[in-house]
């Protein structure tokens, strides 16, 4: 994908715009938490790093200690390639 690019050819003629799509995982974390009244889903303060339907979504088990079976919040992921690590 590009960030900007017209829809593909079975959709409306339109322009679509993802500003955000050159940015790196630790670069919307750091968007998000930098004003604490943004609002985003708490999902991800579970240990939820990709959101999709209740059937396919789990937490990352990449955020999930050993010592204490809990999970980190999303924005502790470090490696951002194992994002999606909680889907199925």
């Amino acid at each position: 994908l590009y960030p900007i690019q017209e829809t593909d050819g079975d959709w409306p003629r339109f322009l679509r715009i993802h500003p955000l799509l050159p940015w790196s995982y630790a670069q919307v974390w750091s968007y998000l938490r930098a004003d604490a009244g943004r609002i985003y889903c708490q999902l991800y303060d579970l240990g939820y790093t990709s959101l999709g339907n209740r059937k396919s979504t789990r937490i990352n088990p990449e955020l999930i200690s050993p010592a204490t079976g809990k999970a980190a919040p999303a924005y502790s992921l470090h490696d951002e390639t194992l994002e999606r690590r909680g889907r199925i």
